[in-house]
């Protein structure tokens, strides 16, 4: 398994490769998508050379260009992920997170079903621009308090069916953090393991692994049971993280160790 954390800043990448981590996850703002490749030059060339690499990516979509709803542009969309993806893979992506809870909250009034329907397809934008970059795209579950759209794993994977998205290269972010919130059975975990390709964790209220308050070690057997052995990230709310990084990246591996032993 490798361990990595979700930052923001090249100078918080410097204290996870002090940390020890493996790798670190970047939002997809940091490959300035909306930019043309001249003015993404400097902030590129920088990540390309920190000290980790970004295996991975969150935030896919900001809310300026929603995926559902009766302002969606899926020429917009294509020509956005286009962009991200391709600078994603330059600085070692492989997997990237869709969450973006607000560009895919149905607004009010909007049918439902037209809305999942056309979430759908925007998904299908993305996940066909993923596979023409090389990049797997992973839908995340998002607790109800961030979206109005899949809040649970069992949503997500039922989305994934009857959309067919699974069979065509859509894959899912499994996140203890929206489980414990949604008080959601970790069995759920269990139902599509061959679709999960990267995890999501943090402890109670958010905070750093570590610090108590989730079942982490019962996440932790259910990701053995289902044969996941990728890559953890650390999405949380730090206090200090140079102070706390370390301290959780071994509890981290701890806690792995201690399900695989």
């Amino acid at each position: 398994m490798r361990f990595g954390c979700c930052v923001g800043a090249l100078e918080q990448i410097e204290i996870l490769a002090r940390a020890g981590y493996d790798f670190c996850e970047l939002p997809a703002g940091a490959v300035q998508p909306f930019d043309d490749d001249a003015a993404a030059r400097l902030a590129l060339r920088a990540l390309e050379q920190a000290p980790l690499r970004s295996e991975s990516f969150n935030v896919l979509v900001p809310s300026r260009l929603p995926l559902v709803g009766p302002n969606v542009d899926h020429a917009a969309l294509r020509a956005y992920l286009s962009r991200a993806f391709r600078r994603m893979v330059r600085l070692g992506g492989e997997v990237v997170v869709l969450g973006s809870g607000g560009a895919r909250r149905i607004p009010d009034g909007f049918p439902r079903d037209t809305g999942l329907a056309q979430l759908a397809g925007s998904i299908g934008v993305a996940v066909d621009e993923a596979q023409r970059a090389g990049i797997t795209l992973a839908l995340e579950h998002l607790n109800r308090g961030e979206t109005n759209t899949i809040n649970s794993v069992a949503e997500a994977q039922a989305f994934a069916a009857q959309y067919g998205l699974g069979e065509r290269g859509m894959r899912l972010l499994i996140d203890l953090h929206h489980i414990e919130v949604e008080h959601e059975p970790l069995e759920h975990v269990k139902a599509r393991a061959d679709l999960i390709a990267h995890v999501h964790v943090a402890d109670g209220g958010r905070r750093q692994p570590g610090a108590g308050g989730y079942d982490y070690a019962g996440f932790m057997e259910v990701l053995r049971t289902c044969g996941y052995d990728r890559r953890i990230s650390a999405e949380c709310q730090w206090d200090d993280l140079v102070a706390q990084a370390a301290d959780a990246l071994a509890f981290m591996r701890r806690s792995w160790e201690n399900v695989i032993h």
